[in-house]
Parts: C-alpha cells; structure tokens; sequence
C-alpha cells in the first residue's frame, strides 16, 4: 500500500474530511466517544443569553494589533525560516556530491532548519485568513498540503524533475511543500514507496545508493526554492506596496469601499481561523491517532496516524498551534496588545476571558512538559496523549460556547456539533 505522510483519507471508516483550508475537520459521527462540546444552542442545549452590556470595544484596535503582533511577525519569520532551510539544504547537496566529511553535519543542519520553520510554519496554520483561503487555499498547500501527502508522488518527482523542461511550479501540492521536504529529509529508506502498477519511478530500483540519495537531495533543493517563494508571496500579499496588501483591508475593516463590511466581519474571520484548533489540532492530530474517532486502524490507538511521520515533529506541531492561539486570543506577547481576552472583559464576560486565559496556559504547558515524541507516547503512555487531547477540548469547548456567544460570532460550519 501506498505509503503517505499521514493516514489515507480513502481508507477511514466513514467520511473523515480535513479541508486544507481554514475549515478542515473531519466529518465522523457516532464513532466512539465525541471529542466535541455540546454545550450552547448550536449543540442543542440550552441558549444562553449573550451578554447585555453596552460595549465600545474598538474592534480595528484588535485587528491592528493581531495583524501587527501576530501575523505579520509569524509570516516574516517563516519567509525567514525557508531562506535558511534553503541554503541549508544546497549545503547538503554540494558536500554529497563533493563526497566531503561534512555531509552528515549539513543534513543535521538541514533537518534542524526545517524543524525551525516547520514550528513557525505551524503557527501560521493558525492564522489561515485573506490569501491563504483564496483559491480553495492553493497558496496554504503549496507551502504545506497535509494531509493532502503522498511519498509516492515525491518519489515520482524525483526522478522527473531530472527532465530539462520539468517545472516544479506546475506540480501538484503533493509533490512538494514542508512534507515534501519532510520525507526528503527524514526518510532513510531508499526504495521507493509507490506500490501500484505502473506508478514507480522509472529506472529507480536500477541506481546505486549514492544515485538515490543525490537524486533526492537534488529535489529537495528544487522544492526548498520553491517553498522560499512561496513564503514571499505569502509575506507580499499580506505587506504590499503603497498599502496595497492584504493587512491594509484587514485594519480597515468596515471603512467605505472595504471588502469587509464592519469590523465585526474581520474580527470574525480571526476567530475563524482560530477554530483550527479544534478540526485540526483536536481531531485530526490527536483524536484521530488515539482512536477516539476513527482511524486506519479501527477505532485503536493507531501510531501511523500521526501527523509528521518522518521526523517524529508532531508534538512540537501541535504545541505551535497552541502557541499560536494563545497569541491570537491575546493580541500579542504584550500586556498592551489587544486581544480577545479584552474583548469579552469589555462586554461583560470576563470569567470566559479568565478561563480561556487559564485553559491555554494549562493546554500549553502542558505540551511542553511532554517528553518523547506523539509516536512514541501512542506505543507506551496513550494516557499521556489523552490527556493532552483533553487539555485542548477544555479550550474548543470554551470557545464553541461562551467565546462564540458572548462576541456575537459565528461557529464555523466545520466546528458545529459532533463532527469529529
């Protein structure tokens, strides 16, 4: 069977959808014990009542510190991150076929490079809003397409980016990105992984070791490249010139001739975008793996399942995710930023502001203290990784309620119900 980076799609129980763009999730039901709330109107209990509190919260002056503390220092960073993973890996490929001793340094510093940037890279899957969701998110899954992941189509491609009029820019999502570079980087195994007749890499099986690992390298440099370029555009649409970018309707929400038609629209698409935690983190890279909902394994704890395979970085992703939604909800690392902390504190509903504010120090730290990888914990502790899923439930939970409710916000369709 065809080996891919994380589980086949097509072969869980029921229909386990994780969108690539800002909604992903999977739609599972009745499959074990619900890793959802079920609290609030939308989940069918009782409506609460919003709070009546006359509010004057300046909406843009969260919008501006979001975007100003948050995203545009994430995406900078991650612009960053790819120009070093990039030269990193152009450092590997000269000492391989220079046959120098300093080969295994320059792959250490190569995979600690995309470890770098895969960390920044899973922060910004936090802040999935304006560019990244245009064009069903084609700019989010050139840069990283899981789940969308194939280690065959990489195999594949190593061998046709050979070809003189090979363009990387005219492949196919699976072929490239972080989890491209994942499995260049990471997989030790030289034989291919393409198991269905007629899909194996041509004339693969006939070359050396030394031929792989320098055809492999010599693609990894290709899709570094690209992943550099990709991040710029990334950072251009979202900076601009002349004020053209992205950020710019961002903070200007709700002004005349703006796409967004009040602020609250913006502010909502931020809070859209938040709920990542819940699709993605919560169910899909945590639930999932622990069989709490389906799995390729059954409804069992199924190691296979985790998110980064290769390098074993799963934990440190879902931990970026956390840290990405804490400064999201913050507004920034600094007292004077302005969050949604505030935000629910001027309309009245400061427990919620304190218990989402406890609930991701305690779902963060908690992540951190874990030792060894998601794989690992999965074959020797599963309760260590429960209660890791539990932490982050009791935030989703928080935000699928009160959160939501209290700011007049709209529950992504991907997050109502038990949809797990």
């Amino acid at each position: 069977m065809e080996k891919l980076f994380v589980f086949s799609l097509n072969k869980i129980k029921q229909a386990m959808v994780l969108s690539v763009a800002l909604t992903a999730t999977f739609s599972l039901s009745g499959c074990g014990e619900s890793s959802s709330s079920e609290q609030g109107e939308q989940f069918g209990g009782s409506p609460q009542t919003p709070p009546t509190t006359p509010t004057q919260f300046n909406q843009k002056a969260l919008l501006e510190s979001v975007a100003n503390n948050v995203i545009l220092p994430t995406y900078k960073l991650f612009a960053d991150n790819t120009v070093s993973l990039s030269a990193a890996i152009s450092g590997y490929c000269d000492a391989q076929r220079a046959s120098s001793n300093d080969t295994a340094s320059w792959k250490t510093q190569s995979q600690q490079q995309w470890q770098d940037a895969m960390v920044t890279w899973q922060m910004a899957e936090m802040m999935q809003i304006g560019p990244l969701l245009e064009n069903n998110s084609n700019l989010r899954n050139k840069i990283y397409s899981w789940p969308n992941t194939s280690s065959c189509a990489v195999d594949q491609d190593v061998v046709l980016s050979e070809q003189a009029d090979y363009d990387i820019a005219t492949r196919t999502v699976s072929r490239k990105g972080l989890d491209a570079l994942e499995y260049l980087l990471f997989n030790d195994t030289l034989d291919h992984s393409c198991t269905s007749f007629g899909s194996e890499p041509v004339g693969w099986d006939a070359r050396t070791d030394e031929q792989k690992v320098q055809a492999r390298c010599a693609y990894a440099e290709k899709v570094a490249a690209d992943l550099t370029i990709q991040a710029q555009v990334l950072l251009n649409a979202w900076e601009g010139d002349d004020n053209s970018g992205y950020k710019n309707i961002f903070i200007n929400a709700g002004e005349p001739g703006n796409a967004f038609t009040d602020a609250q629209a913006a502010v909502n698409d931020i809070s859209d975008a938040m709920f990542y935690i819940d699709s993605a983190t919560k169910d899909a890279k945590l639930a999932a793996p622990l069989g709490i909902i389906a799995n390729d394994c059954g409804l069992s704890v199924c190691p296979e399942n985790v998110e980064s395979p290769y390098a074993q970085h799963s934990l440190q992703n879902i931990t970026a995710n956390i840290k990405a939604l804490n400064l999201l909800f913050k507004g920034g690392e600094s007292s004077d930023a302005v969050g949604f902390d505030d935000y629910l504190v001027d309309v009245g509903d400061s427990d919620t502001a304190l218990q989402m504010t406890a609930d991701l120090t305690q779902a963060l730290e908690y992540a951190q203290s874990l030792q060894n990888t998601l794989t690992h914990l999965l074959e020797n502790n599963p309760d260590s990784a429960r209660t890791l899923h539990g932490e982050v439930k009791d935030v989703t939970d928080k935000m699928k309620a009160d959160f939501i409710q209290s700011l007049s916000l709209e529950l992504p369709a991907t997050s109502a119900g038990d949809n797990d």
